[in-house]
């Protein structure tokens, strides 16, 4: 019987497939899949990982050929890009509501280019990401979804999948609820915005000979700037909880799906 370094055939699948799993998942997981982590370290980490996971998980029975090979392989790298998109969501937010404060304020028009997805951002949207990613990280939260990762093994076994109705829905219900998180992160700014366009209104109408323009626009700069630095702590308070609640959202998309031969 062939023997590729201490694995038979059948150990061999099993972890090639446990492997592309992790490392698509790796892939898009925020910080550790960006661009700024090298590419070698990814493998290493991936390739530590599926080991890990590997040794605690029964090998799979052979498959009977390429093809039925490549069907698992393209099932596992499904199944890693759900993981990794619903990790990605919260993310996704914390930029958006960045997005919102930079357009309210009228830093729309100048972008930076975010070294993790390497598209043009707002200035204020690339400052939360980057403060979410430092929460992401000093919360062991990066941990968790490690954790969601090796139980996803348990909740859809090796070597097929089955996709059911509901997967879609759960996804749809965790988009609605980034695009919650991404208001509630930008509410207090934006709402102190509109008041002090409010005043700037009633100040036009009482005062004409005032040009609320070149009033206006430095004030609404630094009425933005203030209240983004007095609600930093409401993303210390909002991100750890959609931060812990990621691994339960993961197994509840993935008992959407079930084994299949």
């Amino acid at each position: 019987m062939v023997n590729f370094f201490g694995l038979t055939p059948a150990g061999f699948e099993t972890f090639l497939l446990v492997f592309v799993r992790t490392a698509v998942t790796l892939s898009l997981i925020p910080v550790l899949g960006g661009p700024q982590f090298p590419l070698q370290a990814k493998v290493a980490l991936a390739g530590t990982i599926a080991f890990l996971v590997f040794k605690t998980i029964h090998p799979i029975a052979p498959l009977p050929s390429l093809f039925a090979l490549a069907n698992a392989i393209a099932a596992q790298a499904l199944i890693g890009l759900v993981i990794g998109y619903v990790a990605f969501l919260v993310f996704m937010a914390v930029q958006f509501g960045g997005e919102i404060i930079d357009l309210q304020i009228g830093f729309s028009i100048v972008n930076v280019v975010d070294p993790m997805s390497q598209q043009q951002v707002s200035v204020i949207g690339q400052f939360e990401l980057i403060i979410a990613s430092l929460i992401y990280l000093a919360t062991d939260s990066h941990l968790l979804l490690i954790q969601g990762l090796a139980e996803s093994f348990t909740t859809v076994p090796l070597p097929y999948v089955a996709f059911t109705g509901g997967m879609q829905q759960d996804l749809g219900v965790f988009l609605a609820q980034s695009f919650l998180l991404a208001i509630k992160i930008a509410a207090p700014v934006a709402a102190a915005l509109f008041v002090t366009n409010l005043a700037l209104g009633l100040m036009a109408r009482v005062a004409p000979q005032i040009n609320v323009f070149v009033v206006g626009f430095p004030l609404q700069i630094g009425v933005g700037l203030i209240m983004v630095a007095v609600t930093l702590p409401l993303l210390g308070y909002l991100l750890p909880q959609a931060f812990s609640a990621l691994p339960q959202q993961v197994q509840t998309t993935l008992r959407t799906m079930r084994p299949a031969q």
